[in-house]
């Protein structure tokens, strides 16, 4: 908010408060009074702040030099004015007082003992406080009248274009953390337009330029920043609507998230087919995907949980827009699915998808499945991708579907739990004896269960690496000679990996 500006003219002009001014200081430039204090006190100045009118009788004796050292201190802080109140102990303000408050540069006034200090002071008050409800009024009605643009048709456009008029502060900008521009007001005619930033498949553009601007905040985290050309007095405004751009996220993000939980529900029942085909097709068109069009599935998995992956706007362009995902975008339990139609590049996607899932937190898998036509095609997509998906963080490209690879990327096994009842006799006993047994059997099998390759890269004789593989068939009463019997120790390790055991 601007300070006030009730000026000692102002107050000096008033002739019901018959003040006298007494050097010429008083009608020099601005001097607005921010308040005023009454005091007698030896030395007031820890007491005074800037802008402050001081009004004294003068009652304790002062020498003229300790005069002058008081008048030079008050000019300096500034005060904006001494008033000298006369008729109490001095009939006049003397000569020397004015002398040196000339000399000093100090605006000096006196005031009859007719006019009392607090009416000074409530003339002062009575403005300052008009003056600073009018402000807060002219406030309240912008911030109005950015709270209506942006809840009508208008919306963001609409309300940059109105914070504009009011900042003068050159164009306002709304950027991504990561520097892409997402709206701008007035458009940069050198630069290209932005597109839809924020959405799958669709690159952004850079930003501009300019003050460091103020956060856009969802669940206390920064989504987005506001920011003017140029600096601006007026931040109240700035913080302000960034604060409602906060609540409109917010609330577009929740209109967005109920959308693709419902093409959710659609996919989980075409993935484990819990409606015909033909239903299937049906509802997913519903949703803008023609099944008949080959799609390849991106599909992203984020560790932070359901809750954040829902609640923090990862896609910042359709919610400032207020419309729905370039393309069709599913939520399922801790994981996102992207459906990208022919003409689409998914690897691209799926590289935009994972910088944008990134402000949900760390560790973000994405895998892409093969584009193919059909229901089955798309069930076949979303495993390939969940797949992939399983091998480790970041892009991952499927490669084809394994009989092994499906059984290992069924999320609804209890795999882990599989895996540690199967091997529990060797968890065991490397826990008590600080042995290898489950080293030595993921190193034998990896080998293709020759015993050369795998003792050479244990590091061990073939003679100990026997001795290790009896003790495992020992515990486990499996024998490492059936070809059953391996297929299910190798499973269990497999299982105990893909449900999160650390390899080792």
């Amino acid at each position: 908010m601007n300070d006030v500006s009730v000026q000692l003219t102002d107050l000096l002009a008033d002739p019901a408060l018959r003040l006298r001014p007494l050097t010429s200081h008083c009608h020099e430039g601005p001097r607005p009074i921010r308040w005023v204090a009454s005091t007698e006190l030896p030395d007031p100045l820890p007491f005074l702040r800037a802008g402050e009118l001081m009004l004294t009788t003068a009652m304790l004796e002062r020498s003229r030099s300790e005069w002058d050292d008081l008048l030079h201190r008050l000019a300096a802080l500034p005060v904006a004015g001494l008033g000298f109140g006369t008729g109490l102990v001095h009939r006049e303000v003397p000569g020397y007082v004015v002398e040196r408050a000339e000399h000093a540069g100090l605006a000096l006034f006196g005031s009859p003992v007719e006019v009392p200090f607090v009416q000074i002071s409530r003339w002062v008050a009575d403005r300052v406080f008009a003056e600073r409800y009018a402000q807060v009024r002219r406030t309240a009605d912008v911030q109005d009248a950015l709270l209506r643009e942006l809840l009508s048709g208008r919306g963001l456009p609409g309300l940059l274009r109105r914070l504009h008029g009011h900042l003068d502060a050159g164009a306002v900008s709304v950027t991504a953390p990561d520097g892409r521009l997402l709206a701008r007001h007035p458009a940069a005619s050198e630069a290209p337009a932005p597109g839809t930033p924020g959405t799958p498949g669709t690159p952004g553009t850079p930003g501009t330029p300019g003050t460091p601007g103020t956060p856009i905040t969802v669940d206390g985290v920064p989504v987005a920043r506001l920011a003017t050309e140029r600096t601006t007095a007026r931040q109240d405004l700035l913080s302000f609507a960034a604060s409602v751009l906060g609540l409109e996220v917010a609330r577009q993000q929740a209109v967005l998230t109920g959308r693709r939980e419902l093409l959710g529900q659609v996919v989980e029942d075409v993935v484990h087919r819990t409606v015909p085909d033909a239903e299937a097709r049906r509802r997913l068109a519903a949703h803008g995907i023609d099944p008949a069009v080959p799609h390849a599935v991106v599909l992203a998995r984020v560790p932070a949980g359901p809750a954040r992956l829902r609640a923090l706007p990862w896609t910042l362009g359709p919610l400032l827009d207020r419309g729905g995902d370039v393309l069709p975008t599913a939520l399922v339990e801790d994981s996102v699915a992207v459906f990208v139609p022919e003409g689409v590049d998914a690897d691209a996607t799926a590289h935009t998808v994972l910088e944008r899932l990134r402000a949900a937190g760390p560790g973000v898998r994405v895998g892409v499945g093969a584009r193919r036509p059909g229901v089955a095609g798309l069930r076949l997509g979303w495993f390939e991708a969940r797949q992939a998906g399983s091998t480790g963080a970041g892009v991952r490209t499927a490669a084809p579907l394994s009989l092994t690879g499906l059984l290992l990327g069924n999320l609804d096994l209890p795999l882990r739990e599989l895996g540690d009842s199967v091997l529990a006799p060797l968890l065991r006993y490397d826990a008590e004896h600080g042995g290898e047994l489950l080293r030595t059997l993921r190193t034998y099998l990896a080998h293709d269960a020759r015993p050369a390759p795998a003792a050479e890269a244990l590091t061990l004789h073939r003679n100990s690496l026997r001795h290790r593989l009896r003790r495992i068939e020992e515990l486990t009463g499996r024998s490492l000679d059936r070809l059953d019997d391996r297929m299910e120790l190798w499973l269990a390790l497999h299982a105990r990996e893909a449900g999160g055991e650390a390899t080792g």
